[in-house]
């Protein structure tokens, strides 16, 4: 598959936009969190799956309370924003 190129602005924020071909060819639609890395001068943007759309994909026996979901998921945000 050859590369998708286009010219962009990164904002005062470090914000960009990427272009909806790309977005649409890699299935991001709406919010999504990415990882994002530095390699040899690029940056590289590598859309992830969000702890929500996990559910149903694995098995467990663990059951929380609403509350204790809740906190799971503001702990799991939290350490999510720290890794980078």
């Amino acid at each position: 598959m050859e590369a998708q190129k286009k010219i962009m602005s990164i904002t005062s924020q470090g914000q960009i936009t990427i272009p909806t071909k790309i977005r649409n060819s890699l299935g991001i639609e709406g919010a999504v969190k990415a990882l994002v890395t530095q390699v040899d001068g690029l940056i590289v943007i590598k859309p992830q799956v969000e702890f929500d759309q996990l559910a149903g994909s694995l098995h467990s026996d663990v059951r929380l309370s609403d509350t204790e979901l809740q906190e799971a998921r503001a702990a799991f945000s939290k350490k999510w924003t720290d890794a980078s």
